[in-house]
């Protein structure tokens, strides 16, 4: 039964995905620094095993995001979100990547510096979409939604009451 809803949350995310990305509507403008060239913000909504995550493309991470949280080798940050449905205090980062989600999802439940409690995945190639839960140092999700060439990364990361990330 839970392999089946993550299933299905899965497909859910990959569907809004391709979708929100099709139709995007452009609301500003924005500058990225390492080519020089201008990109439209886009902003769409995905389900994740964290809850529905509205995110904005607009290259700018989080507030008080944690410079040491591990991304893997070649990600570039690509916007922020919010996250509903959550009753506690949550960020959310996008980045993107030209990695498959299958090697992005292989960093994180590979990486010895951290502890991971389920992962999933769904999908094969260029339409996977995969989630895993970090437990520590952090406490946080990853979901990783392959789309033609590029490769989401989203983090809902938890934070405390005072606002500081939950790692040591």
């Amino acid at each position: 039964m839970k392999t089946s809803r993550i299933a299905i949350l899965g497909l859910s995310s990959l569907l809004l995905l391709t979708a929100a990305c099709s139709s995007t509507t452009s609301t500003s403008a924005s500058t990225t620094a390492a080519t020089g060239t201008t990109a439209a913000t886009k902003n769409f909504q995905v389900s994740t095993p964290d809850g529905q995550v509205s995110l904005s493309l607009d290259g700018n991470l989080p507030p008080n995001w944690p410079s040491d949280f591990p991304v893997p080798r070649g990600t570039t940050a690509a916007g922020s979100g919010s996250l509903g449905g959550s009753s506690s205090t949550t960020s959310v980062a996008v980045y993107t990547t030209s990695q498959s989600a299958s090697d992005v999802l292989a960093f994180y439940t590979g990486n010895s510096k951290l502890t991971t409690a389920s992962s999933s995945v769904i999908g094969a190639g260029s339409s996977l979409v995969g989630s895993v839960k970090i437990t520590a140092p952090y406490t946080a999700g990853v979901t990783a939604l392959s789309r033609g060439d590029q490769t989401y990364l989203i983090i809902t990361l938890k934070t405390s009451t005072t606002g500081t990330t939950a790692a040591p």
